[in-house]
């Protein structure tokens, strides 16, 4: 159907669903221009192949004061496009108790993180796409807020284990492969989180929501430059206390990618040891496992040296 190989797989296999109807015909779609270059034609195509109305929320690049105006006006056009299009009025209220719960939970990460400077809960790396998913969609829902007390209590509870705590940059490969084993929660050494666990955590005014998420949006790390990611990934692995960063460049996400160089040199000056492994999250033909475990096996022992 004239889709590239090139293309991150994440988006070959959104289209290519669209394409054998699996899903039932949504009433529009969105996306933003944060984290990920596909998202405008992926879901451009979407809304073409459905028929249905596209927005697109463009978030300009470098996490400027000045761009949040703009982003407000977007959001506030895209609340009534929403109400014609489902018939509904939307609530302002309903949304800035919302942004209470959600300002709740981010403080109830807050203090899991201090927590997780000496602990840890075991989560199985394909696990850490499943969680970053959950965060980013269901901010300011009453049963994240939950999971989120739930989190501290169970760090509470949990002993402090031996072995090399490590950062995941970039997602997970979300099939069952080698990797699964090398970063076992059980073994020596394990992903103790992962930088989108984090990116979306903004203090909100629930008396502005609207303006209060257009500063959400302009000021996450990942909307900025290389150096902004990398700062903000070198206090997580300090909050932390990690002892290496393992970067996953997922086929055909060239901004991840992209960025690799940068990060190693940047981690590096900064004394943190830092692997780059190339694969595919969903793709395992462009996964090679042999490959990464002897390199994965090789920065195990530096770490141990």
């Amino acid at each position: 159907n004239g889709i590239t190989q090139s293309l991150c797989s994440f988006h070959r296999t959104s289209v290519g669903s669209v394409y054998w109807g699996i899903f039932p015909t949504p009433m529009m779609t969105i996306t933003t221009t944060i984290l990920c270059d596909g998202n405008p034609g992926t879901f451009g195509e979407m809304a073409r192949k459905y028929n249905v109305p596209y927005y697109l929320i463009d978030v300009p690049r470098g996490r400027k004061k000045e761009y949040i105006p703009y982003v407000e006006k977007q959001l506030l056009d895209l609340t009534e496009k929403i109400e014609d299009i489902t018939g509904r009025k939307f609530s302002m209220n309903e949304l800035s108790k919302v942004l209470i719960r959600e300002n709740l939970t981010i403080s109830k990460f807050n203090e899991a993180k201090h927590l997780m400077k000496t602990k840890e809960i075991p989560v199985e790396l394909f696990e850490q796409l499943n969680i970053l998913y959950v965060l980013h969609t269901l901010a300011g829902d009453e049963s994240l807020l939950d999971g989120a007390a739930h989190l501290v209590k169970d760090l509470k509870a949990s002993p402090k284990k031996e072995g090399k705590r490590l950062l995941w940059m970039h997602i997970p490969p979300y099939f069952d492969n080698v990797l699964f084993d090398l970063f076992s929660p059980t073994g020596n050494f394990r992903v103790i989180t992962e930088e989108y666990w984090w990116d979306w955590m903004y203090p909100l005014n629930p008396d502005d929501p609207i303006r209060s998420l257009a500063e959400k949006l302009v000021f996450n790390p990942e909307a900025g430059t290389v150096e902004d990611r990398a700062l903000f990934n070198l206090k997580l692995a300090k909050d932390l206390n990690v002892d290496g960063i393992i970067h996953f460049s997922h086929w055909g996400c060239r901004q991840s990618n992209g960025a690799v160089g940068y990060l190693k040199s940047f981690f590096s000056k900064n004394n943190i040891p830092f692997l780059n492994l190339d694969g595919d999250c969903v793709d395992h033909r462009n996964l090679h496992p042999e490959q990464l475990k002897t390199r994965i096996e090789a920065f195990f022992e530096m770490l141990e040296d």
